[in-house]
C-alpha cells in the first residue's frame, strides 16, 4: 500500500554555486558518511551531478513522509546510495529511520533523472 509519494526538481547551477561557496561545509551538512566516501572519487562536474541528484532525492523523500527537514527529518540521515548496477536506493538512519518506521513505511522506491541543467527525483513509500 502506498503511504506517500514525493517528487523534486532542481537546477544544478544552484547546487554548483552553493558548493563553490561553502565546499566541504556544504557536503558535511547534507551528505552522510557513505555518500561522502563516494563523492571523493568524483571530478568537479560529477560532484555537482552527484550532490544535485542526491539532494533532489532527499527532498522527494521528505515529501513522502510529509514532514520536511524542520520536523525531525535530517539530510545526513537520508543516504542516497547505488547498488552494483547503479540503481539508487535510500538508506535511513537515526530519527529519520524511526519516524519513517512509525509512519508504517517499509519500502522506498527511488528514481533519479537528470540533464546537464536539472536533477529530478521521484520516491514512493509503501
Amino acid at each position: 500500500m502506498i503511504k506517500g509519494i514525493g517528487i523534486d526538481i532542481l537546477e544544478k547551477k544552484r547546487i554548483s554555486s552553493i558548493h563553490a561557496k561553502y565546499g566541504e561545509r556544504f557536503e558535511n551538512r547534507i551528505l552522510g558518511k557513505q555518500e561522502k566516501q563516494e563523492l571523493k572519487f568524483k571530478n568537479k562536474l560529477n560532484k555537482t551531478r552527484f550532490i544535485a541528484n542526491n539532494f533532489a532525492c532527499k527532498e522527494a523523500f521528505s515529501k513522502v513522509v510529509g514532514l520536511g527537514f524542520s520536523r525531525g527529518i535530517a539530510l545526513k540521515e537520508i543516504e542516497v546510495l547505488r547498488d552494483d548496477q547503479g540503481k539508487p536506493f535510500l538508506s535511513l538512519s537515526g530519527k529519520t529511520k524511526t519516524i519513517t518506521e512509525k509512519l508504517g513505511i517499509k519500502h522506498l522506491h527511488v528514481s533519479i533523472s537528470d540533464t546537464s541543467e536539472l536533477s529530478s527525483a521521484f520516491v514512493i513509500g509503501e
